[in-house]
């Protein structure tokens, strides 16, 4: 699948915060290929979402969804979207133009923090490369809120999250291409590209792991997922090899496809930010450009191994009226209680696997 160039290099900094400030709100919602390897390449999108094509109905119309791991259902705006300026300007679903499209009617409401949408349910056939899943339900949506939905890059949502989690108790995708054997194993991976310089944005396979890309012995660490919900699962501690000691006596963590950055509760974000002598800006830092040459390593510790990001893979090179800021790829929420949750900032060191079959989650290296 070709992909398109979204943003001129440097990204600009007001987008970036913008963009990472609307998804960090919706984040408060805590409180959305052949046998063994169809390849879905994701579009980089600022690197604030990686999102790819799908297609629903026969004839196949097309949508653009963020493949998300932190929510369960599957919409697009749907054809009767007439009163949301948000519809207007994404791709819609016209039931009455596909011949496999099955009637269905009930309601959906998802809310997301920011924003949230509404509207039906339908079923049709969803098409994803060269994976056919029959009989899909998924959302058609009447009404969704200007932000975030209005400026989004995206048409709708392909959540790859647990069955739990889903509205409507709606079967989400996966779990159909493993009911009706279109992959071999029940398993997907994704690759996210880092360098918005370079194409593709990323890949995500379906039933299969992309053995051009991984260190094949590094993913040999499966972590058990604790909670059937989110991709979640224990984290032993976070540190600097220089003192800086987070997550004591191990915290909760979420791997999110959904979410830019890394997100942690208040108290240990701005002990990061401290160690790291940044300039805080509300939920955000920056540090000195000149400094990131001298900023220590950041180690997670999971399931008794640690996963390393050297400085480069967690600061954003960002261009602020010609001038580069390097922005942190951490951040906070309000609130008690706060899991982590490892966005794309952490997702892109590493070369991730989520198996639903033995609910593990495994981050191995890149090649």
């Amino acid at each position: 699948i070709p992909l398109h160039k979204i943003n001129r290099e440097p990204r600009n900094y007001h987008e970036f915060v913008k963009t990472v400030t609307e998804a960090h709100n919706s984040l408060q919602r805590f409180l959305v290929l052949q046998k063994s390897g169809v390849q879905e390449v994701l579009k980089n999108n600022l690197n604030a979402a990686y999102y790819g094509e799908i297609s629903l109905g026969t004839p196949l119309q097309n949508f653009s969804v963020v493949f998300d791991t932190g929510s369960s259902n599957l919409w697009v705006p749907s054809s009767s979207c007439y009163f949301s300026l948000a519809c207007w300007n994404h791709h819609y679903y016209k039931r009455s133009k596909s011949s496999t499209y099955i009637k269905d009617d009930s309601p959906l409401s998802i809310a997301y923090g920011t924003g949230e949408v509404e509207g039906f349910l339908s079923t049709d056939t969803l098409t994803i490369n060269t994976l056919k899943v029959a009989n899909q339900t998924f959302g058609e949506i009447t009404s969704m809120s200007r932000k975030p939905f209005r400026e989004a890059k995206f048409d709708g949502i392909l959540g790859l999250g647990y069955p739990s989690i889903a509205t409507g108790h709606v079967v989400p995708p996966v779990y159909n291409m493993v009911n009706q054997k279109l992959i071999d194993r029940p398993i997907f991976s994704f690759y996210l590209n880092r360098n918005p310089k370079e194409t593709p944005g990323g890949e995500l396979i379906f039933g299969g792991i992309n053995e051009e890309r991984v260190q094949n012995d590094t993913l040999n660490n499966p972590i058990p997922i604790s909670s059937q919900r989110y991709w979640q699962f224990r984290m032993d501690g976070v540190n600097t090899l220089t003192g800086g000691n987070w997550c004591e006596n191990g915290c909760d963590a979420i791997a999110d496809t959904g979410t830019s950055l890394i997100i942690g509760p208040p108290k240990d974000i701005l002990g990061i930010f401290k160690t790291l002598k940044a300039t805080v800006e509300g939920p955000f830092a920056a540090v000195d450009c000149k400094a990131v040459p001298t900023l220590p390593d950041i180690v997670f510790k999971i399931n008794a191994r640690s996963y390393t990001l050297e400085p480069e893979d967690y600061i954003l090179r960002l261009d602020k009226g010609g001038v580069e800021i390097c922005m942190l790829g951490f951040s906070t929420l309000s609130g008690n209680n706060i899991p982590w949750i490892l966005g794309d900032v952490f997702l892109g060191k590493f070369y991730t696997v989520f198996d639903f079959g033995n609910n593990t989650v495994s981050f191995g290296q890149l090649k």
